[in-house]
């Protein structure tokens, strides 16, 4: 009576095989436990095969039923590696317990890291504690904040935990690549540098297979690359020695919900290390950091059990660093909230679109039957209206054309006087802040979370050499100044004459360092999206900034009855960023401002329930104004 597991390489699966004497209602348990993990696990009278890291999820329920029922399990070669592995990985998060159990001390890592080539930049304190951790770890994390060198840090774990036979594989986001160029140079030896530099996994699914065939030591591609070559990098993993880092890990934070997390999760056991890396791992709430545990953790439910502890902190204890920005010991940084009044026209079709906002959001907080889909649509809406309402003129005379009575010579009115401005008050007063900071030599990057945005104010300021960073911005040689990199040296260069830099945080809030170049950053609009508010932050407030740093935010306002949308995404902010620092014991997210996210996703993909409900309180005056006392 015996229950055989074995690893199927070529598709890196698991299949389970019961056989002919054991008990129906044991292999019925067998079969719930499958299906309860994967519900799409192929299934039949004696078989089931799933995916490995399903295998793994139930492993320890096959134990108990093993004990329970007295039968035996058996193993072909791959899965005894596997599991052998797993159980290893079990013992050493289990010893860890809270603490770091240090396999090289941390006055040793500097000479460690000089035999290795690593000599051209000294490790801070914080950089030399968090490698010496994270070195201590089979797998780790590292959530420091922005700017405190978590690059720097993954590159000396990969150099001190590899050896001759280990690849380097880095999963990022296509514009943190020239991040993960720059480190080589930086840290690594010229004359050892060319043996270090990464190839990118780029133009395709055949392109990627060829490469893979004969891989190169150094790899880096981007998520959405990756869910495109999933079997072809799998068989890679899986007959390789790999070290994998996720960079910016919380881009998988949907887990199975998404094809990201999907593929992630999917391949995490088949790498020999496993490192993850986000300065913020809980954009939105405690569940974000689930999946990312999952794939550093596969089987062993560390995601589940955060999400489900009164204290996340002392379940995650112990499994990350972190360097907190009081730690960078940087300038302080000075906010300015610019409360702006919206013009007669915007103020009133920011009436017609509260109403719309209101009936799509009333069953909310009643969980009774609401489109989602729209309902997220609708606060989009009201952040355009709130940030410059001739976006929202446009969209819907021209791609939504049955969505308002236009023959209502008052809708037509408000849309025609909304034409004849062009640029709302926040606009004008983002530009009008520009020219003064340009006027007394001082540079300025302004954020917006609107392409259109982004394009007009940089046109606006074309007197003062704008330029701007968008989605549809190409990353290439920074020779070329149509490209990312291109026009991020032309903002650093005294003599180019560019004294702005016009960019949203969804593409220009990682990736980038403009701490040397300029001290003001000037909000048009933020949305519900934590993470993008902290990455484009602290893109001038990071290691290497010298002086002071000021923070602008606008924000539009209106009468208490009508509600203002900015103090929602004010107090959600607050909400959110309190969450992570509950979870990461990080005082100083308390003191932060923040905000990052999907590539490529539309900007309502972080509009949560509460978010929405906080929405509705604001709308119908049920809750006061954020306190100005508040620091985001």
């Amino acid at each position: 009576m015996d229950v055989l597991i074995e690893y199927l390489e070529d598709t890196v699966e698991g299949r389970l095989t019961a056989s002919d004497d054991v008990p129906t209602y044991v292999w019925n348990r067998v079969r719930e436990l499958a299906i309860s993990a994967q519900p799409d696990a192929r299934i039949t009278d004696k078989t089931i095969i799933a995916d490995w890291a399903t295998v793994l999820s139930i492993a320890p329920d096959i134990a108990a039923l093993r004990k329970e029922h007295g039968f035996s399990t058996n193993y072909n070669e791959g899965a005894e590696a596997h599991l052998r592995r797993y159980r290893e990985e079990v013992r050493a998060v289990r010893a860890a317990s809270g603490t770091f159990q240090l396999v090289i001390p941390e006055a040793e890592i500097p000479d460690r890291l000089k035999t290795l080539y690593f000599s051209e930049r000294e490790l801070t304190p914080e950089q030399l504690r968090d490698t010496a951790r994270v070195v201590s770890l089979t797998n780790g994390a590292n959530f420091s904040v922005p700017g405190a060198g978590k690059t720097t840090v993954a590159l000396a774990v990969h150099l001190l935990t590899r050896d001759e036979e280990t690849y380097f594989l880095v999963v990022a986001p296509k514009n943190a690549f020239a991040a993960w160029d720059e480190v080589i140079t930086d840290c690594i030896e010229p004359n050892a540098a060319e043996n270090l530099r990464f190839t990118r996994l780029t133009g395709g699914f055949g392109s990627i297979r060829d490469i893979l065939r004969n891989p190169p030591k150094q790899l880096i591609i981007s998520y959405d690359q990756l869910t495109r070559v999933r079997e072809p990098m799998a068989r890679f993993i899986s007959t390789h020695k790999v070290h994998v880092i996720l960079d910016e890990s919380h881009r998988m934070k949907a887990g199975e919900r998404s094809l990201r997390g999907n593929t992630l999760l999917r391949l995490a056991h088949l790498p020999v290390r496993r490192d993850i890396l986000s300065g913020t791992p809980i954009p939105r709430s405690i569940e974000d950091i689930a999946a990312q545990l999952d794939f550093l953790w596969p089987g062993q439910t560390f995601g589940l059990r955060a999400v489900a502890a009164a204290r996340p902190h002392d379940v995650l204890q112990g499994l990350y660093v972190r360097t907190m920005k009081s730690e960078l010991r940087l300038p302080p940084i000075r906010r300015e909230f610019i409360q702006v009044q919206m013009s007669p026209a915007q103020m009133a079709l920011y009436g017609v679109i509260r109403q719309e906002v209101v009936k799509r959001l009333s069953g909310i907080r009643a969980d009774t039957n609401v489109d989602l889909i729209s309902a997220k649509r609708s606060v989009m809406r009201l952040l355009q209206v709130s940030s410059n309402p001739i976006m929202v003129v446009r969209r819907l005379t021209n791609e939504e054309p049955d969505s308002y009575s236009y023959d209502d010579p008052k809708i037509e009115a408000i849309f025609l006087a909304i034409v004849d401005e062009i640029d709302s008050q926040k606009i004008q007063k983002a530009c009008e802040l520009a020219r003064e900071l340009a006027a007394r030599g001082e540079r300025s990057v302004i954020w917006t979370s609107f392409t259109e945005n982004v394009e007009r104010i940089a046109y606006l300021l074309r007197d003062l050499g704008a330029t701007y960073i968008h989605g549809g911005v190409d990353i290439g040689s920074e020779e070329d100044p149509d490209t990312r990199e291109g026009r991020i040296r032309l903002f650093h260069d005294d003599k180019s004459g560019c004294q702005v830099l016009v960019a949203n945080p969804a593409a220009g809030g990682e990736g980038i360092n403009l701490q040397k170049a300029c001290h003001h950053a000037i909000y048009v609009d933020r949305t519900f999206n934590a993470a993008h508010y902290l990455q484009s932050v602290d893109r001038i407030h990071r290691l290497g900034a010298d002086v002071e740093v000021h923070i602008h935010i606008l924000e539009s306002i209106a009468p208490n009855v009508t509600g203002a949308i900015d103090y929602s995404v004010r107090r959600r902010l607050i909400a959110k960023l309190r969450t992570m620092a509950n979870a990461l014991d990080d005082y100083d997210l308390q003191r932060l401002a923040l905000d990052e996210e999907e590539e490529g996703a539309p900007l309502d993909y972080d509009i949560t329930l509460e978010d929405m409900a906080d929405v509705i309180d604001e709308l119908l005056g049920k809750v006061p104004a954020p306190g100005m006392g508040e620091d985001f």
